[in-house]
């Protein structure tokens, strides 16, 4: 699967960053950077975390309680 990651600036002037699929559907959508340098070190970030990150089921209030104590 191919899509792009996009950067946004919002109507009260933040930044955003945006990831899209092939069909230009919205996978997810950052918080709020206050300059554009700072959203691009978050897109750095995001690659970095997305690469190696581990999935963690936090749907459950007992599993997150759980992660969250064990560190993860």
């Amino acid at each position: 699967m191919t899509g792009r990651i996009e950067l946004h600036q919002e109507t009260n002037g933040a930044y955003r960053i945006k990831i899209v699929d092939d069909f230009m559907r919205t996978v997810a959508l950052s918080a709020d950077f206050g300059s554009v340098k700072a959203a691009l070190d978050g897109v750095f970030a995001l690659r970095e975390i997305a690469g190696t990150a581990h999935v963690v089921d936090c749907t459950t209030r007992e599993t997150a309680a759980d992660q969250a104590q064990a560190g993860n």
